[in-house]
């Protein structure tokens, strides 16, 4: 479906909104599948993702600060859901032996367990969905996105110019 016909648009928008509505569109659309996904084993993409960066970190666990600076959703409230990774037996917080103050956040045997049974699912959903492109072109894309974040990330006053603009 076209950009148009999905919202209904009865004119195109400049090239550049083009570009945010369809980046903002596929996220949804990639959002929707995995949360089937993960819901279907007990988390939420949030939970996945804290459970995805405590795995693949060090064995002595990463301090909470760590793990919301490496989020990909940024936006949840990472203690909260260490909390209940907790109580669902997936992490336990490890006392930091060099700074009693802070705890350290590790992934217990269970935790390992499930992230195992989701690795080939994952791996077998972002095959699907990007089965579309070949290898190449999903490089190609994923190229282009990072140099698009990162020009993004460089306009990081960008919003207070343009609140500046219409007030």
């Amino acid at each position: 479906m076209t950009l148009q016909e999905e919202l209904q648009m009865s004119k195109l928008p400049a090239p550049g909104v083009q570009l945010m509505l369809q980046l903002m569109l596929t996220r949804e659309a990639v959002v929707r599948v995995q949360e089937q996904l993960f819901e279907a084993h007990g988390l939420t993409i949030q939970q996945y993702n804290v459970l995805r960066i405590v795995r693949g970190g060090p064995t002595k666990g990463h301090p909470i600060y760590e793990i919301e600076r490496r989020m990909i959703y940024r936006f949840a409230n990472v203690t909260r859901l260490v909390d209940r990774l907790e109580l669902q037996g997936l992490l336990k917080r490890v006392a930091d032996p060099k700074d009693r103050r802070v705890s350290r956040v590790v992934i217990t045997p269970k935790g390992r367990r499930l992230m195992d049974r989701l690795d080939e699912p994952v791996h077998s959903m972002a095959a699907r969905l990007t089965s579309c492109c070949d290898e190449e072109e999903c490089l190609a894309m994923a190229s282009r996105l990072e140099q698009l974040r990162d020009h993004c990330v460089q306009q990081s006053g960008l919003h207070q110019e343009l609140v500046a603009a219409t007030s």
